[in-house]
């Protein structure tokens, strides 16, 4: 990446495009296809537990058709922030740093817990807003249109939700010192776990919702109740602020 900082400034957009929305699309592609193969939300489908079987009348592929669409138009977004990033040297105001040595090697791994836990407290916040009125129909009306989701409604966003969600990963390169094998990592991490939000199948032990350590964790089941009705469980990988300001589902206790 050092060596794309120094290109001429319209072959340093466009390579900084291109690359970043390949790594943004493959990577969703991969493990929403691996997860689709294996926990679909139809009658009888799919490995896991089944949180409530879509109805016979939906048209499954066509659902997912739309899905993959948005999603497109989401890879494209995040790939127009990269270039962004990077096309105009702004990341060199971020916190990223290059050489390994730079930070104790202890914090290489905890950067990864702290990205993850400011990412669920930014996305907490932000998808809270989403569902008020003044936000909703602009920002979040099109990820709510998969009632029944499909892991590849992970990237299911409307442009200004796409933007949105870009945004606030760009923010912790801004506010956390980290690797970007680091980065690489957290954002590895952050798609594996939206797709099994989405993907229809529960994996995770029944006794989830009441275990002393694994109450804490955002689950499958918790996140489809929020398809199905939208008022409780905004959280992505925690269920800490759900607890805390009283969003969690009661009926998920």
């Amino acid at each position: 990446m050092l060596d794309l900082l120094t290109w001429p400034t319209p072959h340093r957009w466009m390579m900084a495009f291109t690359s970043g929305a390949l790594i943004y699309g493959l990577r969703y592609l991969v493990f929403a296809g691996l997860a689709g193969s294996v926990a679909r939300p139809t009658q009888g489908g799919g490995i896991g537990r089944p949180h409530v079987n879509a109805p016979a009348t939906l048209d499954l592929f066509a659902n997912v058709r739309r899905e993959l669409a948005y999603s497109a138009v989401t890879v494209l977004a995040f790939g127009f922030i990269n270039a962004v990033l990077i096309g105009t040297h702004l990341i060199h105001s971020t916190r990223l740093y290059y050489r390994i040595d730079a930070y104790p090697l202890w914090w290489f791994w905890l950067s990864i817990v702290v990205m993850l836990l400011l990412h669920d407290t930014l996305f907490y916040w932000m998808h809270r807003a989403m569902h008020t009125r003044a936000l909703y129909r602009a920002m979040h009306r099109v990820h709510h249109r998969s009632i029944y989701p499909t892991a590849f409604a992970a990237y299911s966003f409307q442009p200004a939700e796409a933007a949105g969600e870009a945004l606030i990963v760009v923010a912790i390169i801004f506010l956390v010192p980290s690797h970007p094998l680091a980065f690489v990592i957290f954002q590895t991490l952050s798609t594996a776990y939206n797709v099994y939000g989405h993907c229809g199948r529960e994996f995770y032990p029944r006794r989830c919702a009441s275990h002393p350590i694994l109450r804490w964790l955002n689950t499958s089941t918790a996140h489809a109740e929020h398809h199905a009705h939208g008022r409780h469980n905004f959280g992505l990988y925690f269920l800490f602020w759900d607890r805390a300001m009283g969003t969690l589902d009661p009926a998920y206790r």
